[in-house]
Order: structure tokens, then sequence, then C-alpha cells
């Protein structure tokens, strides 16, 4: 249900059923990265982006992240920066990008300097208390965009419709936005 919610905040249909996407006009290619089990390998990742650049992509939503990214994965990333935007959500552990006296690592690729990481605001612009944020900035590991990301309503699978909160759902609106500048 994540992808099917993640899918639904940028394009769901305006047709006065449910909910309508932020850039509801906007075609989506959907590509599974992730395994069955939840986890993401590097090499899925790398071709998953490496597809979507070679499809003719003008935007790739990553609502996944680590604590590390493989030199895969970012030669993809860096090479589909050339015609992309790339876009990231920043992670939801509640921690800074990097921090001297915490055990807080930077959440990838969110935190690479081609990539739009995105942190999210509840309803009233506020910042999540799970989203992880910036802590020294202009260091070269930092997140760009803050973005509605708390309960928000999206598709589902079989025909549902649901709230889910989290820098997923920030990632989203910034990529649904990107999409229509580049429209």
């Amino acid at each position: 249900g994540h992808g099917t919610h993640v899918a639904g905040i940028v394009a769901g249909v305006n047709n006065n059923t449910g909910v309508v996407g932020v850039a509801y006009g906007a075609k989506i290619m959907a590509i599974k990265a992730g395994q069955s089990t939840g986890t993401f390998a590097s090499t899925d990742i790398a071709k998953a982006i490496t597809y979507a650049w070679m499809m003719g992509a003008d935007v790739i939503n990553m609502s996944f992240g680590g604590s590390t990214c493989s030199i895969a994965v970012q030669d993809a990333l860096a090479t589909a920066y050339t015609r992309c935007v790339l876009v990231a959500s920043a992670g939801n552990d509640g921690l800074p990008n990097e921090h001297p006296k915490q055990d807080a690592l930077p959440n990838y690729p969110a935190a690479l300097t081609y990539v739009l990481g995105v942190m999210a605001v509840d309803s009233t612009g506020r910042e999540t208390a799970f989203t992880n944020w910036d802590y020294k900035l202009y260091n070269g590991i930092e997140y760009e965009l803050y973005a509605p990301g708390a309960a928000i309503m999206s598709t589902l699978p079989d025909n549902r419709y649901g709230t889910l909160s989290g820098t997923s759902m920030a990632a989203p609106v910034v990529s649904a936005m990107a999409a229509i500048l580049r429209s």
C-alpha cells in the first residue's frame, strides 16, 4: 500500500471519487525498487533509477532511504540528474542529518547534493516530530524542502483510501509540483 499511497498523492485522478493528486494530470511510471520483504537492495534501486531515466522520466520520486548509499546508486542518480528532477524523503527517525553528540546519520539518497531531500510538516506548517532535519546548514549533507507529510489522505489497494504519515508522503507532494513545473 505504500507505493499506491505515494502514487495517489502525485496523480490521483480528478473524478469526484476519493482523492485528487497534486498533479492529477501527470503520467506516472510505477517502478518497484523494493523487495516484497520491504528491503531495498542497492542493485535494484540502481536498476530502477536507470530504467526510469532511460524511459524518459522527468521526475523520480524516492520515498525510501537509508544510512548508506552505494556507488551504483550514486552513479545511477548522477546520470539521471542530467535529465530528471530527483526527490527523496528525508526519513522518519526524528533525528538531525548529522550531530556530533548523537548517533544520527544522514538519510540517503535525500542527503545527496543533487537530490531534493524533503522533510515533513503537519497541517499547521510545523515540523513533525518524526521528520529528520538539518542540524548543520551548508555542509553538503542536507535536505532542502518541507512539505505536508502528516495524516495525508490518499489511495490504498482494493479501491480504498486512508491516511498515512511520513516523509514518504511529503516527497511526492514535491515530486508532483516538480512534474507540474516540468510539463
